[in-house]
């Protein structure tokens, strides 16, 4: 629901309750249900057709959303428990406690080892998340086994037995969470904020808790909320995919028939009082390397009808590169890195109307004060018709591209009902944007933006640290055909699909460049190119390409990746032939005007200066230059700040001549299209597209670099020790890349949680709260990595558990086993990852332009299938001879509390 999900965190919005039928639209029905299914349904809920919506007897909520033309299923159960609900637990983060032992842990039907090999034989894609008012476990995986994926969810929320080496292990790993966050500048920025907006509401303490009461938490503490709060009538279940909803209704029914609810009585959530004066706090922060700020008004819940004026006034004032602030403030000023704003509200309290930003600490008290003034002129003036409708036509594009997997189609229903009782409340939502006027959003501005009863948090760096601005110059059945590649005689290559299930089509444009194609005295030109290019064309300057495309609720997007670089658009059907106009123009005629430089110069500058926020981002980097002796990969894609400061105008165009042409280019057009006009179109467009040649330099092979065990050290100001532990590799198109993927999945569970190193570092063991592994295919050059983060005192540990764990690969042949459940979470998740248009469209270009093929993908599922256990055993014994290990030590080490012993206060001792 647009702008109110910005932060990337989860909204919370509370459950209303047993009683609340959803709301019956014109479109729905309520359907009859087969005579064996009626004794366990309690109602059913009107609903649309392919849709079954049920409450049965024991309360449960059941939503079931067919999709015949998906191949997978998303299940996802929906909790009424968060922070706000933990009683006298309160400030604990018990919720999340609880949640960490729930999901993949013990119940009466099957121990933690048994679901998570049901897990790994299902493709793994599951996990679990925690609000402030709920909690939802969900696992995605293919048609054929959504049974298995409700039968291990509803045993996890209905008949969890929280063993008591299960519920000790996780304190650990949740505080090494806890520390991970505190050197987070956003997230730290997010708590400081709730904490100086709410001083009564629950919702002012993290979800995670504070470690100092956290660590007092008992299993006692556990049984009883689990007892209280997992409840049937707390309890929403959503199925959406390639199912029988009888089948499944059928499946939950008895699988829940024995989970009775009891009656319980639930501690009130305060109410947060009206506030009258402005609140203010800041932070320093060592890592932090600009300032990160929150502007709140106080303004209304979900359920109050000015929601939604102000939601699209947050549209207005900070919804995108073409609103008011990012215009006054980045584009005439530049006086930002980013602003934005969302309009929060949640169900169980009053939200908060947000501006945020990211800037130069010393810009930051006169950007204030501009803030101020910009919502001067929405209280005065009425906003014009045209800025008006493009912030509903935003919100209704934004809800067609939010209903492309099956996953979100889910995650809609559920949430939806969840939070209002109507499971197509999102849809509701659209309608009451669309009837919104310029004198309801003046009012709402006038009610609600009051600059005297503001709520400011900001983050900085520590003031040693503080840096000036750089110097700055002036569900009917879907209609698919398959796609199909024609080549124009200049050497573009097409691709085109017709998929009408969504009125919306999809556009990438990839070619050959990236980091592969730079120059070594000019790093960071091939960034500085890509993001350049919708600066402006002959015809167009860069407001008048982003009005285009963003006042119909498109999107565009330009960037530079390793070996390529890529324009892409989505877009509604109706704007699709001025979206491809705009592409032709932008990759033929990108002009590069002088003043957009500097400005994008200034931003780059400052992302430069903020790279080793994150320590994965400073960990990897460290490794790489390490590793790669000649080869671009071994540069930061942002460049330097010497090189970025002495890129000129002529510099970007000479590279876009040299990068951008159709020589070695794939244009893929996915939707609902017309495919023999798109194609007669693209060759209007793109025929006299001048052709060229791209060649990457000649480098050396880089796949075999270490020859001998090495480690490299770097201190820094971080609380926790980075650890990434590195192999030789393979070049992108190796024919044993497939053999490399099923080890990484063996070895750490193919991108979800899980594999062996998972298992040794936190399943069996507390030593850290996220650990991954992954492979890095370039062109002729590559690796393999282990990464993690764990405490100082660990550090050695978990080291030699990472490295006793490939010695066994390669020294011990997989089991046959583990080797098929391995191959199955790569099936799995990769037919996730090709569900939507978006993503074959940007896969088959990508692959075609690298080499592999456009239809690549199919040809990789055979290849997974193929491997054998001999073949991951060489593969290991080849790469893992020796290693070379990067380790980021902090110069002030904070280690994890100990567990005090019990008090006569303690909850423990009650």
């Amino acid at each position: 629901m647009i702008c109110r999900l910005l932060f990337g965190i989860c909204v919370a919005l509370s459950l209303l309750g047993p009683g609340v039928v959803a709301r019956c639209a014109a479109a729905q029905i309520c359907p009859s249900l087969p005579p064996p299914l009626q004794p366990s349904v309690q109602r059913i809920l009107s609903s649309k057709p392919g849709d079954l919506f049920v409450v049965l007897k024991n309360g449960l909520t059941l939503l079931m959303s067919q999709k015949p033309n998906y191949d997978v299923v998303s299940a996802q159960v929906f909790v009424r428990a968060g922070s706000i609900y933990e009683g006298k637990y309160l400030k604990s983060g018990l919720s999340h406690y609880l949640e960490h032992v729930v999901s993949g842990g013990t119940t009466r039907s099957f121990t933690e080892d048994q679901a998570k090999e049901r897990l790994k034989k299902i493709g793994g894609n599951s996990n679990a998340y925690t609000s402030h008012d709920r909690t939802v476990y969900y696992i995605n995986t293919s048609a054929e086994h959504w049974k298995d994926a409700l039968d291990l969810l509803l045993s996890y929320v209905s008949e969890c037995t929280l063993e008591p080496t299960e519920v000790a292990r996780e304190k650990p790993v949740i505080q090494q969470e806890i520390k991970m966050g505190e050197s987070n500048p956003s997230n730290e920025l997010w708590k400081l904020f709730l904490r100086t907006a709410y001083q009564v509401s629950p919702v002012r303490n993290p979800v995670i808790g504070y470690e100092e009461v956290f660590v007092r938490l008992d299993r006692q503490a556990l049984l009883d909320y689990y007892a209280q709060r997992y409840q049937p009538e707390n309890i929403v279940v959503v199925v959406a995919g390639n199912i029988s909803p009888e089948a499944v209704l059928s499946f939950v029914a008895d699988k829940t028939k024995d989970f009775l609810g009891t009656a319980g009585e639930f501690d009130a959530v305060p109410v947060e009082p009206a506030q009258s004066t402005t609140r203010r706090q800041e932070k320093e922060i060592p890592v932090a390397r600009l300032t990160q700020a929150m502007v709140g008004f106080p303004s209304v819940d979900l359920n109050h009808q000015d929601m939604y004026a102000l939601d699209v006034l947050s549209l207005l004032l900070g919804g995108g590169e073409t609103c008011r602030l990012h215009c006054r403030l980045k584009d005439m000023e530049n006086k930002v890195l980013s602003v934005s704003a969302s309009n929060w509200t949640p169900s169980y309290t009053k939200g908060q109307f947000i501006v945020s930003f990211t800037l130069p600490p010393d810009e930051w008290p006169g950007v204030l004060s501009q803030l101020g003034e910009e919502i001067e002129v929405f209280k005065r003036d009425l906003v014009p018709m045209k800025e008006l409708d493009k912030a509903k036509k935003t919100a209704m594009a934004s809800h067609v591209f939010s209903n492309e997997t099956v996953s979100s189609i889910a995650a809609s229903l559920g949430s939806s009902y969840f939070s209002t009782g109507d499971p197509y409340y999102d849809d509701t939502y659209v309608e009451e944007i669309r009837r919104l006027t310029p004198e309801g959003i003046r009012s709402a501005a006038q009610r609600y933006l009051i600059m005297d009863r503001i709520n400011v948090a900001a983050t900085k760096p520590l003031s040693r640290q503080a840096a000036a601005t750089p110097d700055t110059a002036s569900c009917p059945p879907r209609e698919a055909s398959p796609a199909h590649m024609s080549k124009l005689d200049n050497g573009l290559k097409v691709l085109l699909k017709r998929d009408d299930s969504l009125p919306m089509v999809t556009m990438h444009l990839y070619g050959l460049g990236g980091l592969m194609l730079e120059d070594g005295d000019k790093p960071g030109i091939a960034s500085l190119t890509s993001a350049l290019m919708t600066s402006g064309t002959l015809t167009r300057t860069r407001q008048q390409i982003l009005q285009s495309i963003e006042d119909v609720g498109g999107s565009i997007e330009t960037q530079s990746e390793n070996s390529t670089y890529h324009v892409s658009i989505k877009i509604l059907k109706e704007d699709f032939h001025t979206a491809l106009d705009i592409l032709a123009d932008i990759v033929r005629n990108a002009q590069y005007p002088e003043e957009e430089i500097e400005k994008k110069r200034q931003d780059t500058l400052l992302a430069i200066q903020r790279m080793d926020e994150s320590w994965q981002a400073e960990i990897v980097r460290l490794f790489k230059k390490n590793y790669f002796e000649k080869s671009p990969y071994r540069n930061d894609r942002l460049g330097t700040r010497e090189s970025v400061e002495s890129i000129s105008r002529d510099d970007l165009l000479r590279f876009h001549r040299r990068m951008v042409n159709p020589g070695q280019a794939v244009l893929a057009v996915y939707g609902d299209i017309d495919a023999e006009k798109t194609s007669e179109r693209v060759r209007q467009l793109f025929g006299t597209w001048e052709q060229g040649e791209v060649k990457y330099p000649e480098l050396p092979d880089e796949t075999t670099q270490i020859s001998a065990n090495r480690v490299v050290e770097k201190k820094n100001e971080k609380g926790s020790a980075a650890l990434f532990v590195g192999t030789n590799g393979f070049a992108i198109r190796n024919s044993r890349r497939a053999t490399l993927d099923v080890l990484d999945a063996v070895l750490s569970g193919a991108g979800n949680p899980g594999g062996r190193i998972f298992e040794a570092l936190r399943g069996k063991q507390d030593l850290v709260y996220v650990v991954g592994a992954f492979p890095f295919y370039g062109n002729n050059a590559g690796y393999f990595g282990v990464i993690t983060q764990t405490t100082m005192a660990n550090l050695d540990k978990v080291q030699g558990i990472i490295l006793d764990n490939l010695r066994i690969l390669a020294r011990e042949p997989v089991p046959a086993d583990e080797l098929e459940k391995a191959k199955s979470q790569i099936v799995t998740a990769h037919r996730l990852h090709m569900e939507s248009l978006d993503a074959q469209a940007g896969s088959a270009a990508i692959n075609e332009v690298l080499g592999l093929g456009w239809q690549y993908d199919k040809e990789y599922l055979k290849e997974v299938q193929a491997v054998g256990p001999a073949d991951v055993r060489n593969l290991a014994k080849e790469l893992f001879a020796h290693t070379l290990i990067a380790r980021t030590i902090p110069e002030r080490p904070v280690e994890v509390l100990s567990v005090p012993p019990p008090s006569k206060s303690d909850v423990r001792a009650q």
